[in-house]
């Protein structure tokens, strides 16, 4: 089985564990969305789609909608997105463009002459 992701989202938020959102693709036939990749202070990991529920007490729930039947399919999903998200992320650091104090100066940019407004 083939198995490709697409990172959705990257997610850079202060104080929120969640750093993307991952889309996975089983042999270019199937899309399973929901994939998240969570950062803790201990390690990242990947989080398979799940719905909420509340239980007898009222407490919120997850239940996985999504996941692999032994552990090497469900080994292979997370390298997948692990893979994909760290690719995300080397990408998005090399696409930082900087301009220092001298670049941003307005030298050399003409201002748009006025319009003249009155009637001949």
């Amino acid at each position: 089985m083939k198995i490709r992701t697409k990172i959705d989202r990257l997610i850079n938020i202060p104080d929120v564990n969640l750093r993307a959102s991952a889309s996975v693709y089983l042999d270019d036939v199937f899309v399973v969305h929901g994939f998240q990749v969570i950062e803790t202070k201990d390690n990242t990991f990947v989080k398979m789609p799940s719905r909420s529920f509340a239980d007898k007490e009222g407490n919120t729930k997850y239940s996985d909608i999504f996941h692999g039947l032994n552990k090497a399919a469900y080994e292979a999903i997370q390298r997948s997105v692990m893979n994909a998200y760290q690719c995300a992320v080397e990408q998005s650091q090399n696409s930082v463009i900087e301009i220092s104090a001298v670049e941003s100066e307005d030298e050399g940019i003409d201002e748009e002459p006025e319009a003249d407004l009155s009637m001949q």
